[in-house]
């Protein structure tokens, strides 16, 4: 009997793909494919970077990223935590336009993915002492749409089993300029269909700006005088009920430039401190500039903070 090249080649084929079906539908297959999306990994959170032209902020920022991108084991990815330049809110266009260009240029050193959170100095103009028309097309959030969050301030994405979501924690009154502490109603109507389609199951993490809670006005004026509506997200207990059937399990915030850790509920909510720490001129409450570093795991994680070994140079 003659052999047929050709007929023996597809049989061959087609016996090897038949096989490698069956073999992917193996339970020990689908178990080591579930284990290896929920293996441990990490990522940096460093936040208030506040660059601008002076006091060597650049070099600092550089240095920042340099120890993020020597860390061994290296991290998946970074998220900034918002007040990525150093004041937009007051100052005229042009220089919010180049703090912005000093960022972006610093920032190609990372070797590494980066998913930026906006905070309250990366808005233009919204301030009673603002040199920005809020006729003009930069005015608001704008930059920082086209700049960093394809178009829109706050997103969500999944990484080995985890879920991300990075908030916008900048509101701003109808009837004031100045901005405060709050998630609007478009972005809540957001959030609670990204939840649901996240599940009840799945570690969650949550990025904002400005923090949920934080001991800092009571450590600096009491617990006479009230939080600034600047200070924390105003609608907080609106998303505290939102979060009850999710796995929130981290909460990572800046805006106060402290090294704060608060355990509630059974989620925690840390301040990571401040890149620039006293604003470039050194460390403030005695804390050394820095960021974090978490290790997420099954459904736990561990976090620590990271000095970069900064020196202001004030003159």
């Amino acid at each position: 009997m003659t052999s047929n090249p050709t007929s023996d080649r597809r049989t061959f084929l087609k016996s090897s793909v038949t096989a490698a079906a069956a073999l992917s539908l193996c339970p020990q297959n689908i178990i080591k494919s579930s284990e290896q999306t929920k293996m441990p990994f990490r990522f940096v959170h460093l936040t208030d970077i506040h660059v601008q032209p002076e006091l060597s902020a650049a070099e600092g920022y550089r240095k920042c990223i340099a120890k993020i991108n020597a860390l061994n084991p290296r991290p998946d990815f970074a998220i900034t935590g918002g007040d990525l330049i150093m004041d937009a809110l007051h100052t005229d266009l042009g220089r919010a336009k180049t703090e912005f260009d000093i960022f972006d240029k610093c920032s190609k050193d990372f070797e590494l993915d980066v998913y930026h959170t906006i905070g309250n100095h990366d808005v233009v103009g919204w301030s009673s002492k603002g040199k920005v028309s809020k006729n003009n097309s930069s005015y608001g959030k704008q930059i920082f749409t086209e700049r960093y969050g394809q178009g829109k301030t706050y997103r969500s994405f999944d990484h080995k089993g985890w879920h991300f979501i990075i908030l916008d924690s900048i509101g701003q009154n109808k009837d004031n300029p100045d901005y405060f502490g709050h998630i609007d109603d478009a972005q809540m109507d957001w959030l609670k269909n990204d939840l649901i389609n996240t599940g009840t199951k799945k570690p969650i993490v949550v990025v904002t700006h400005i923090p949920f809670l934080s001991t800092l006005d009571q450590n600096l004026v009491g617990i006479k005088k009230p939080v600034p509506t600047y200070g924390l997200v105003t609608n907080y207990l609106t998303l505290r009920k939102l979060f009850v059937p999710y796995n929130v399990q981290l909460v990572l915030s800046g805006h106060g430039h402290i090294r704060e850790r608060i355990e509630v509920m059974g989620t925690t909510h840390i301040q990571s401190g401040a890149v620039c720490g006293k604003w470039w001129r050194g460390r403030l409450f005695g804390e050394s500039e820095a960021f974090g570093v978490v290790t997420c795991k099954n459904n736990s994680f561990e976090y620590q903070f990271q000095d970069y070994g900064w020196t202001a140079k004030t003159s």
